[in-house]
């Protein structure tokens, strides 16, 4: 019987066939909800380079002013590479899973800023957040933003998609917020507990980025 009423063909609105369904759209908006959570972690690393690593606050905000403006750039490159994919080939979705394990390990690399001379620090601090929030970031939001528009034809359903997103999003940086110092407070206050906190993060956005490749189809 389930079966049967899952082969129903169902449109919305204005005719037009609906293809998604309750868990396409919970697997999706996952997608959402691991891109904030690395945001949410981003905006955390000031105050863990200034108090836990012990770096300058004003050096730390100019190397995530020159991240961002290398961003910039990245943003408009990665768009150019989507644009350009060989017809007849998905242009968004693999895209996603290409960036699972690369994000996972910069999400812990942050944290593990060497005990070695500031300069060095420095360097390390500016290429794990490029790597991140410039490379991998974008080459997952860029296609992953696309997707809402070539996963359906209907309107209905592409404002639902949006819906999902806007609340995961909502709950993924009430996650953080609430979540990250008293975590790394518990687990000892240190460079150590970050770097586990940081371990946790890349396990649970590594799976839900699966997730959300798994079941996104681009129609």
């Amino acid at each position: 019987m389930k079966k049967r009423e899952e082969n129903v063909i169902r449109y919305d609105g204005e005719g037009i066939q609906k293809v998604m369904r309750v868990r396409d759209y919970f697997a999706d908006s996952l997608g959402m909800f691991s891109l904030n959570v690395i945001t949410g972690l981003v905006g955390q690393l000031t105050y863990f380079y200034t108090d836990k690593v012990g770096l300058a606050a004003g050096t730390i905000a100019t190397i995530f002013m020159i991240n961002k403006v290398f961003d910039a750039f990245t943003d408009v490159y990665m768009g150019n590479i989507v644009d350009n994919t060989p017809k007849g080939k998905e242009k968004y979705r693999p895209w996603i899973l290409r960036m699972v394990i690369p994000t996972a390990i910069l999400i812990v690399a942050m944290f593990m800023v060497p005990n070695v001379s500031e300069p060095i620090q420095l360097i390390y601090v500016l290429v794990t957040n490029a790597l991140l929030t410039a490379i991998c970031y974008t080459a997952i939001g860029i296609p992953y933003v696309a997707l809402q528009i070539v996963r359906t034809n209907s309107q209905e359903e592409r404002s639902y998609i949006g819906t999902w997103r806007a609340a995961a999003g909502y709950v993924s940086g009430m996650f953080i917020a609430i979540m990250v110092i008293p975590v790394t407070n518990m687990l000892g206050g240190n460079q150590q507990a970050w770097i586990k906190l940081g371990m946790f993060f890349a396990v649970l956005v590594a799976i839900f980025l699966l997730i959300c490749y798994y079941f996104a189809k681009e129609q």
